[in-house]
């Protein structure tokens, strides 16, 4: 579960500094159906025009803030979007009323406006790790302590060396939504990550370890440049230009050349393994995975991601969010059982079950077994099913 600075989601209060103008804000995870918000401000991720049935169109957008995200929905008055006053990743101030749509909140909207961003409290939307910065530069000296071959030892010494970069590693998100979106994902992510590598490894020793960890630290490095989190989490301009993967295998060139004989060899293992960890072209690899250590380090970190995503949003269901939700990241569906409750499934068990005689021997057979089953009309209305009765 995501931690808010503080320890607690911040109230519903205006910043109060005097260079701000007074702003509102309440936290999104606070929200219940026929809540009424007033000038509340929100990040708006991102919004679409999409066709009413009745040939007109609406607009449906993503809000968020640290504790969380929410659709909202504007039949009317959103010239301020279509304009271009208002655009994806803007800080936005709302007027709305919370309801509930096929089980899951969502603001209808009636006003929206863009709000400076210099007058905007942070703190209200960068959620952070639940893992504290204790325990992540721990888990970072126990890694880096592993590697036991001297040139990846010394290519992760001069990288990390580098305080900004160490500075940024330590609070850059792993992503702006997919997974681990928070202050201190990315550092969390690339653990999660060589765990999952150094387990699969366990089954092929002749995997090479060091490598795998000097490269598993590597692997997103370029998203402390890829992305930036003062005050909300986006990408920089280079970073849409140029993208982590491009970023982290150019620091890794640099910082190669600077360490006197660095094997080639070895700097280029370490780059493919950066290059390759998407496993895929339309997933922003440039290359695929053509080593062991590559495709260990590909499905480690495929793993680490999904499972993440669908924790995070299993968290959310279990506080009372929905137990389906469409996954961007999987394309689908997915369901978060909540004391393991699968609605249908008695009934299916009923129905089966029902259609199914008990076995005979062939001595008790009798010609007119199918008089003795109960019919689906009847197993239905036992069940509570309104039918019409029998004529």
């Amino acid at each position: 579960m995501v931690r808010f600075p503080g320890g607690k989601p911040p109230e519903s209060c205006p910043a109060t500094e005097e260079h701000r103008v007074s702003l509102q804000y309440q936290p999104i995870a606070s929200l219940k159906p026929g809540t009424r918000i007033e000038n509340t401000v929100f990040l708006m991720a991102n919004w679409q025009l999409r066709p009413k049935r009745d040939g007109g169109q609406f607009v449906s957008m993503q809000l968020r803030d640290a504790s969380g995200k929410i659709t909202g929905v504007m039949w009317d008055s959103f010239e301020p979007l279509t304009d271009g006053g208002v655009g994806e990743n803007d800080f936005v101030q709302v007027t709305a009323e919370v309801l509930t749509y096929q089980g899951q909140l969502q603001m209808r909207i009636q006003r929206i406006s863009r709000v400076d961003e210099s007058a905007v409290d942070s703190k209200h939307f960068l959620p952070v790790s639940p893992v504290s910065a204790e325990e992540m530069d721990r888990q970072f000296a126990q890694f880096v302590g592993q590697i036991t071959d001297s040139d990846y030892r010394a290519l992760v010494d001069s990288i990390f060396s580098t305080p900004a970069l160490m500075d940024r590693f330590r609070r850059a998100p792993s992503a702006v939504s997919m997974h681990q979106a928070y202050l201190g994902g990315l550092m969390e992510h690339t653990f999660c990550v060589l765990r999952n590598a150094l387990k699969i490894a366990d089954n092929y020793p002749t995997a090479n370890r060091s490598l795998l960890i000097c490269a598993g630290l590597l692997h997103d490095v370029g998203k402390t440049m890829e992305f930036t989190f003062d005050k909300k989490i986006a990408y920089s301009d280079a970073g849409r230009l140029l993208g982590h993967i491009s970023m982290g295998n150019a620091l890794v060139e640099v910082h190669c050349s600077r360490i006197p004989g660095f094997p080639l060899a070895k700097k280029v293992l370490v780059q493919h393994i950066i290059l390759s960890h998407h496993g895929y072209y339309e997933f922003g690899s440039p290359k695929r995975p053509k080593t062991l250590e590559a495709l260990i380090m590909h499905h480690a970190d495929i793993v680490d991601a999904q499972l993440s995503n669908y924790v995070e949003f299993a968290e959310k269901a279990e506080n009372g969010g929905a137990r389906w939700e469409y996954s961007a990241m999987f394309e689908r569906y997915i369901f978060a059982p909540t004391e393991g409750e699968v609605k249908g499934s008695e009934l299916m068990r009923a129905l089966v079950y029902a259609a199914v005689p008990p076995p005979l021997a062939e001595s008790q057979a009798s010609p007119n077994i199918g008089e003795d089953l109960v019919s689906s009309d009847d197993l239905l209305r036992s069940l509570g099913a309104d039918l019409p009765e029998k004529p």
